[in-house]
């Protein structure tokens, strides 16, 4: 709900700059704006430079750079797919994408799924905002501290004023960022020409598929908070579609420009490389980085506030907010003193796991939902198993399952989880179960 400010019009004003709802359903009065809104969204979300990051390792897994950009590609389609389905849940229930799940999960069984969002929330803060802050400083000359000030300031605040500021500031940065990223296009594509094609590695194929569609998808329990909002009637496949084109369409094109810089410029880290990008106009591919950065860690923040009020803690949405911004920003400090920024990262990727099998079980709810009376769900059990089943097949620096080592670094980890999990869901939940024949009465003899 909203808190009262005291003053002439002053609810007004609240209802204006600041949101104040927490995880409960939208009521119909609050209800507004368009589907095309979500293209904007997702379009800046991922127009940055995690998403480019994906391209340049493609051509490090994968020698033959014809066949990476194949496996980005598909990749950003399996993504956006799931989350534009989960977006499209979003107007006819009035929740965000946790809190809908709370029907399969139960009530306390939802807090395993909202603890893991948080922990994913503020530790990709923490690495966008490393990177952001290293843009920064190459940008403005500027010392650590006063760099990560304003970034943190900016994305926390920004966070904090909520929905509709969000949408905002994301329709805005859709068209700085696709000036910043035309402009790294056009220059590599009158750069050198590129390297000829290796050997393909299909095992690493497989793996740059996966961790480009995990990249995406991990976007899943995010989807419906930027959904909900839109009037009840508003279609879900229209929804879908708008969700579907603004993640499809900048993940592609940033992955696939990734790829080609990889190919034709040949520098080995990651600052170099946008440097050698952007030409004698550096400070354009600085830009492109701090402005991806905030874009996503608006939505790492607003997110992770509706994880928090799931889990319980936080007074309201404000608090929330800041909650996981204070989380975010002392990880942040970790990763900038101790150089923990690489190691996190593939932590965060491990842990991205959970998503796909929670993913299955919100899409069958969605089907046939439960109502929110249980402490513990059939989907806390059947997202359990989804994860244990996808053990053997996930292939990370920190983790390689023997499935996955024997078929030499291929990742189906993420499509097995969400295939076991949701047969499993199926089967416990939904599949319908045969009419009881009635008993004949006791106590009566035949006539």
């Amino acid at each position: 709900m909203w808190q009262n400010m005291s003053g002439i019009g002053g609810e007004r004003l609240a209802a204006q700059m600041l949101e104040w709802r927490g995880v409960e359903p939208v009521p119909p009065e609050a209800r507004h704006g368009r589907p095309v809104q979500l293209f904007t969204l997702w379009f800046a979300a991922n127009l940055g430079f995690p998403a480019w990051v994906i391209g340049v390792l493609a051509v490090a897994l994968e020698p033959d750079w014809r066949l990476a950009l194949a496996a980005v590609v598909v990749g950003a389609v399996i993504g956006s797919v799931l989350v534009a389905g989960a977006a499209a849940l979003g107007p006819a229930t009035g929740l965000g994408s946790l809190p809908q799940s709370m029907r399969a999960f139960g009530r306390q069984g939802v807090k395993l799924p909202a603890l893991l969002n948080w922990v994913s929330c503020a530790g990709w803060f923490a690495v966008n905002t490393v990177l952001g802050t290293e843009a920064v400083q190459s940008l403005l000359g500027w010392p650590v501290a006063p760099a990560l000030g304003v970034m943190v300031v900016i994305q926390v605040g920004l966070a904090i004023f909520g929905h509709d500021m969000i949408h905002r500031v994301e329709r805005v940065a859709s068209v700085v960022l696709l000036l910043l990223f035309a402009y790294l296009a056009v220059h590599t594509a009158g750069a050198a020409t590129p390297a000829a094609a290796g050997a393909a590695n299909w095992p690493m194929a497989i793996l740059t598929v996966a961790i480009a569609a995990s990249y995406l998808f991990s976007w899943g329990p995010y989807a419906a908070d930027y959904s909900r909002y839109l009037p009840a009637s508003t279609p879900a496949l229209t929804v879908f579609w708008w969700a579907l084109a603004g993640s499809l369409v900048s993940t592609a094109g940033v992955m696939v420009l990734g790829v080609l810089m990889a190919v034709r410029f040949h520098v080995a880290s990651s600052m170099g490389l946008l440097a050698a990008g952007a030409g004698r106009l550096a400070p354009i591919a600085y830009l492109a980085v701090v402005g991806g950065t905030v874009t996503a860690n608006v939505l790492n923040v607003y997110t992770g506030a509706t994880s928090t009020l799931t889990l319980g803690l936080g007074r309201d949405r404000v608090q929330a907010a800041m909650l996981t911004g204070i989380l975010g920003s002392a990880l942040t400090l970790l990763g900038i003193q101790g150089g923990f920024a690489a190691q996190y990262e593939n932590f965060l990727l491990l842990l991205s796991y959970w998503v796909a099998p929670w993913l299955a079980i919100l899409f069958w709810d969605a089907v046939k939902p439960h109502e929110a009376n249980r402490a513990v769900g059939w989907g806390l059990w059947a997202f359990l198993t989804g994860v244990a089943a996808s053990v053997p097949f996930m292939s990370q620096t920190l983790w390689t399952g023997w499935v996955a080592r024997a078929w030499g670094g291929a990742d189906v980890a993420y499509y097995m989880g969400f295939v076991v999990a949701g047969i499993t869901y199926w089967y416990w939940a939904i599949r319908p179960r045969g009419t009881p024949v009635p008993e004949e009465p006791r106590g009566r003899v035949p006539a």
